[in-house]
């Protein structure tokens, strides 16, 4: 629960203010966060989960926090997540992660856009979360809600905004290929590989006609890097070839 030189969990969510009523408080705010995060951690998938494990290592929890009138029923905790500022929680806990990580270094981070399977009903819009995820890691690094997918391409800077992406790759589905995203990945110091497809019309036929001169003419060919890559799966080989160009200014001027 404590690493040195690390932050510790309860020192992070003192940041969370307390939305109970101060006179029904019986157990301590921190307290109960730090018990259910690692309930959670370790496999507790409800309330009634985050109790029973508490119950069961409750000597071992008081070696590092107070627990005055033992662990809550699961009904109190559930009120609690019900009543706490959920954007307070995940910038602490967000806080607590980045402590005990190493840094990211290179690593790949996928932004992708989701709606949650029957978030949606008669009345209500489906619930669309835009992720940031580290592949190496196999961490989510963070969030962000839309109200529709189409407003994924303004959550995209408001997610990236939050994330330390020095050194990373950050891939973006076409969605993303926008100017604005772009800039924004610059800025947080990371590099980035966008998908082109027809919603951007000048864009994908500018490639594609750089492509056709590029193979039409091998005698002039554009700097570049290339890889192949064959496997056999499935009864079925596949071969994966990447050319990478250095010259994006090339670009402009496809057919010269």
């Amino acid at each position: 629960m404590e690493t040195e030189g690390r932050l510790r969990l309860a020192d992070v969510f003192v940041s969370i203010e307390d939305p109970r009523q101060a006179a029904k408080v019986e157990h301590d705010l921190v307290e109960l966060l730090v018990v259910a995060v690692n309930a959670v951690l370790v496999g507790a998938d409800t309330f009634v989960e985050i109790e029973l494990w508490a119950k069961e290592k409750l000597d071992w929890l008081r070696g590092y926090l107070k627990l005055e009138h033992g662990i809550p029923s699961h009904d109190t905790f559930g009120r609690l997540f019900g009543l706490i500022d959920p954007e307070q929680f995940e910038a602490a806990f967000r806080t607590w992660v980045k402590s005990i990580l190493p840094a990211l270094g290179a690593e790949i981070v996928a932004i992708d856009g989701k709606t949650s399977r029957r978030s949606g009903g008669v009345d209500a819009t489906a619930l669309h979360l835009v992720s940031a995820f580290a592949a190496g890691a196999g961490l989510v690094l963070g969030q962000c809600k839309t109200a529709e997918k189409s407003n994924e391409i303004t959550a995209i800077p408001e997610l990236l905004s939050t994330l330390a992406l020095a050194g990373c790759t950050v891939t973006i589905d076409a969605i993303g290929t926008q100017t604005s995203i772009a800039e924004a990945i610059q800025q947080r110091g990371a590099d980035y590989v966008l998908a082109v497809k027809d919603n951007q019309p000048r864009l994908a036929e500018s490639i594609k006609d750089f492509w056709r001169c590029f193979r039409a003419h091998p005698s002039r060919h554009t700097p570049h890097s290339f890889a192949e890559s064959v496997e056999k799966d499935h009864g079925r080989v596949e071969t994966r070839r990447c050319f990478v160009f250095d010259q994006v200014e090339c670009l402009d001027n496809p057919r010269q």
